[in-house]
């Protein structure tokens, strides 16, 4: 049981970071065309964002044991997981992207919003549970499943900013070339580390 809960976590951590450094990359993504920043700095703002919820979310992960073996625990751990990912969300939110790439911060924003609907009623449904059900469990739980296929749409929008990112190489060719606007010429090299 122990082996099995500690695949489980280190399962749920790595899902829950891919979603994190996702969300950020997804929006550096976004920066193309816009004026006022870089790239660069655009990117750079959606990385503290990214930074900060995975250190929250895997600070609260590696404690998973203590929290679980309780109801309080796991309410406790739910709230936390939860201000977490709000915090998060807004932040993503207060992010003004370029017009060309409005329907994608629509569709990433719309995502967040959606995980966050769906953690906030697996955390309701942990509330309701025997104290000491192990974190895999709350998984295997209908909110947990709507949960994970909210995850697997981020995995697939995931794929789909990958390429948009590996498309901005072809601009590498064009970095001494004067005439050719920046924008043209930015290349963002990026591993998002989606999941197969």
């Amino acid at each position: 049981m122990g082996t099995r809960s500690s695949i489980a976590r280190t399962s749920i951590a790595l899902r829950m970071r891919r979603l994190s450094i996702l969300a950020g990359l997804v929006f550096v993504f976004g920066a193309c065309g816009q004026e006022s920043l870089s790239l660069q700095e655009y990117g750079a703002e959606a990385e503290t964002l990214v930074v900060v919820v995975t250190a929250r979310i895997d600070r609260l992960d590696s404690e998973l044991d203590a929290y679980s073996s309780t109801r309080e625990g796991a309410q406790t751990y739910w709230s936390r997981r939860l201000d977490a990912r709000v915090e998060f969300l807004e932040g993503l939110q207060s992010l003004d992207p370029p017009d060309d790439a409005v329907e994608l911060h629509r569709i990433v924003v719309d995502l967040f919003v959606r995980l966050n609907a769906a953690e906030q009623a697996l955390a309701a449904r942990v509330a309701t549970l025997d104290s000491g059900v192990p974190p895999e469990q709350w998984w295997e739980t209908p909110e947990g499943q709507a949960a994970r296929a909210v995850d697997e749409e981020v995995t697939s929008v995931c794929h789909v900013a990958q390429a948009e990112f590996d498309k901005t190489e072809s601009g590498a060719v064009f970095a001494d070339t004067p005439w050719i606007p920046s924008e043209m010429k930015e290349v963002v090299r990026v591993a998002f580390g989606c999941p197969e």
